[in-house]
């Protein structure tokens, strides 16, 4: 054979290759297609059973319908169930949850906790904390280390929604290990259960890594644990990592104890962190004490602009007299000094800092007001026949 020829059969091998893959890409587009149509088909009536039960019609019969339809049928419409159980609430999820019990969804999610592809051992964490099974806690647990950080995060929700104690620590310990939870996620986890986790957290205030004492600070502060706020405050002035101090700032303003003031203005001198400081000028805020109107007044000047617009923000919380405070420091930049060496001096950089922040918080709070009363107006105008 020449040489041309063998150019010529390799180019006829090479476009009949092509045209055998482009075969196989159409053709499994086409059947996926297909396969996705039969799905939603069968799907179709068992979803408006569904959305009857989403929507508080518990009628036996149709719940009875639900649980007998063929696998087939229910694996088509399983992806909806599994949403919809994240979404209602009440009897609505009770009905569901029971759907899904007396089909044996429970044992068959076990089963796929060990799966190969992530997303179905994603879906099955999902499916035992919706269905809120407490004998899955150390399976969940477990996939607190998958390697796949989907399948981490779905099983930190899904242990706050089973609302188990026990998850406490095994949270925690994900921050700082090689396969971390988000910060976020394990603290929303955690709030979810609430006061029963409070002990644990309160050891976690000792653990040596930061990011459990930083989490374990925040998480005391948005499950209300009041009787924390002792070990909380310490944290505040002597914890050596300013992340763990910048939380237990913040969740003492959502504790808001009076004991809270005290160190809280502490955090606010001139030699913390600007970071520590900001939190704590708006902690201060949310604790409610006049008493600190005069140091967050003086913060209004303060360089870093985020401890001045906190401390501002702040008084806005205080009511009459941070309110009063603000005018009084917005009033101070149209004064003219009276003792000058120079006749047309103006008011010093100080000064004029101070009332650029007053005037932004109540600039703030005017159209605040004004948005509440048009809210109020409007909702009037509608109750009126």
């Amino acid at each position: 054979m020449t040489l041309a020829g063998a150019a010529l059969v390799a180019l006829f091998f090479v476009l009949f290759a092509a045209l055998v893959l482009a075969g196989l890409i159409v053709g499994g587009r086409t059947a996926r297609r297909a396969r996705e149509a039969r799905r939603a088909r069968l799907a179709r009536p068992a979803r408006q059973l569904l959305l009857a039960i989403a929507a508080g019609d518990d009628d036996p019969a149709q719940v009875d319908e639900l649980v007998g339809l063929p696998e087939e049928v229910w694996l088509a419409v399983e992806p909806n169930a599994v949403a919809l159980l994240g979404k209602v609430r009440g009897e609505a999820h009770a009905t569901l949850v029971d759907v899904f019990e007396r089909r044996g969804a429970a044992w068959r999610a076990r089963s796929q906790l060990k799966r190969r592809d992530p997303v179905a051992r994603a879906t099955a964490a999902e499916v035992l904390g919706n269905l809120g099974r407490k004998d899955a806690l150390l399976p969940l647990c477990d996939l607190l280390s998958d390697p796949d950080p989907d399948v981490r995060v779905v099983a930190a929700r899904s242990l706050g929604r089973i609302g188990d104690a026990g998850a406490t620590q095994p949270l925690l310990a994900t921050l700082p290990s090689r396969r971390p939870v988000p910060a976020h996620v394990v603290a929303t986890a955690l709030t979810r259960l609430g006061t029963s986790a409070q002990n644990a957290l309160l050891a976690a205030l000792d653990d040596p890594r930061t990011p459990v004492r930083a989490t374990a600070a925040e998480v005391l502060g948005l499950i209300g644990a009041v009787g924390a706020t002792v070990r909380v405050e310490s944290a505040l002035r002597a914890d050596p990592a300013v992340e763990v101090r910048v939380s237990a700032a913040r969740s003492l303003g959502r504790l808001g104890t009076r004991t809270a003031l005290a160190p809280l203005l502490d955090a606010l001198e001139e030699d913390r962190p600007p970071v520590l400081r900001a939190e704590a000028a708006r902690a201060l805020g949310e604790l409610g004490a006049v008493t600190a109107a005069p140091a967050l007044s003086a913060l209004l000047a303060d360089p870093d602009y985020a401890v001045a617009h906190n401390a501002a923000r702040s008084l806005l919380r205080l009511g009459n007299a941070g309110r009063a405070a603000l005018v009084a420091a917005e009033h101070r930049a149209h004064v003219r000094p009276r003792h000058s060496a120079e006749p047309d001096a103006g008011p010093d950089p100080e000064v004029l800092l101070s009332a650029a922040h007053a005037r932004e918080a109540l600039a703030a709070a005017e159209l605040d007001d004004h948005r509440k009363q048009t809210l109020a107006g409007a909702q009037q105008r509608a109750e009126v026949p």
